[in-house]
């Protein structure tokens, strides 16, 4: 049987002229016109490089005319609308989405703010959002002047268990130059954000781009940074017994950059793709046999070596992406690292398609960014290389039983 239930609607818009006047207006038209008579009530707009100049009228024309009481974005290298990826050509995208019974609250911090808000109760206090909201975050950084590691961080203190989607802006080559969007104003600093709360649920895939290698390992002597014993073994002597066992295009795919896939739970009987988070190694001992990697590392701890091309991307993803939907979503967004596309891929719109292919034509914008957020398993991480996206649907719909 079907449970019937208001579901989210979005719409989408996409502008490819650079130097147009009204773009904001026309944008904000052609997406009103597809939601009806349904408001507005989040905006989510995008915007190639080759719109800098034009990115404070686009984003003041488009939020006078929608009147949504949320619409955040930024500028980046490439952008996303629907199953088409603009990469390095000029595109902006508008994504309009009406929200049943659901609250969308904007907010702008800056690494001031984020220093001074020192407790949680004051992030919580500041953002106008309690944890008994059980909010959804969409989060929009700039790498120049804002440590996203510690707001993460800080938000897994006030809001336990949240998932945060979202990336780093990446049109710029310099501070400053990144543009975001916090409704009606253009920032050129600090982190735009959104919380929903209400019936929205956003469903997240985190695609790591990944495929692991050899066997499960857990950790017996590590400090800070730095594995020394895996299995009891020197890390390096279990690094060359997996790859000796390995067969000849993994050992290939290794030898080009062997990866980290740590366990965020310990408490699950199994691990599987999704179940990792993926850090790079930066540095080996011969002389101990000890591996430095980008990630606080613990004794007890079970690890995973991992390999990445092409092939294990899609892979990856395609897997992610038709494993355990747990109900249809109306729209999505999605971040995805300026390292995939043609970067990785031997095929133009690839992320964009696949997701197509496996959930249907959703209105979906996004971006390519400088580091992209998503959670694994309870937590929010900043990942490279990674594609994470967030399908919005009723949280009470369900698939059909």
């Amino acid at each position: 049987m079907s449970h019937r239930t208001e579901n989210p609607r979005a719409a989408t818009a996409v502008a490819t002229e650079v130097g147009r006047s009204a773009v904001g207006r026309e944008l904000a038209a052609e997406a009103a016109a597809s939601l009806g008579d349904r408001p507005a009530n989040l905006c989510v707009l995008f915007a190639s490089a080759h719109f800098e100049d034009e990115f404070e009228q686009i984003v003041c024309d488009a939020h006078e005319a929608l009147g949504a009481p949320a619409l955040i974005g930024t500028t980046a290298e490439s952008v996303i609308c629907n199953a088409h990826e603009y990469e390095n050509e000029p595109a902006v995208v508008l994504w309009a989405a009406h929200l049943p019974n659901t609250r969308a609250v904007s907010f702008h911090l800056s690494q001031d703010d984020l220093e001074r808000l020192d407790s949680p109760d004051a992030l919580c206090e500041h953002l106008h959002v309690q944890p008994r909201d059980a909010p959804w975050f969409v989060l929009l950084g700039d790498p120049f002047s804002f440590n996203i590691l510690e707001l993460l961080d800080r938000l897994s203190e006030a809001y336990p268990g949240r998932a945060a989607i979202g990336g780093m802006a990446s049109a710029a080559e310099r501070p400053g130059q990144n543009c975001l969007a916090f409704d009606g104003q253009t920032l050129h600093h600090g982190l735009v954000g959104v919380a929903l709360s209400g019936d929205v649920q956003i469903d997240t895939v985190v695609s790591q781009g990944c495929r692991p290698i050899g066997r499960h390992l857990v950790i017996t002597k590590a400090e800070e940074n730095i594995i020394y014993q895996l299995g009891g073994k020197p890390a390096m002597a279990a690094v060359n017994e997996v790859l000796q066992n390995c067969p000849p295009r993994d050992l290939e795919l290794a030898r080009r950059g062997l990866l980290v896939g740590r366990v965020i739970n310990e408490y699950q009987r199994s691990f599987a793709r999704g179940d990792f988070l993926i850090r790079n190694p930066i540095g080996f001992d011969s002389e101990s046999g000890a591996i430095k990697v980008n990630d606080f590392v613990r004794t007890g701890q079970t690890i995973q070596f991992q390999v990445r091309d092409g092939d294990a991307a899609d892979e990856d993803l395609s897997m992610l992406l038709t494993a355990d939907v747990p109900a249809p979503a109306a729209a999505a967004l999605a971040f995805n690292c300026n390292g995939r596309g043609t970067r990785l891929f031997d095929e133009r719109h690839h992320d964009a398609r696949a997701i197509t292919r496996a959930r249907g034509g959703l209105p979906m914008a996004g971006f390519f960014c400088a580091g992209e957020i998503g959670p694994i398993g309870e937590r929010n991480f900043l990942h490279g290389h990674t594609i994470s996206i967030g399908f919005l649907r009723n949280a009470a719909a369900r698939s059909d039983v």
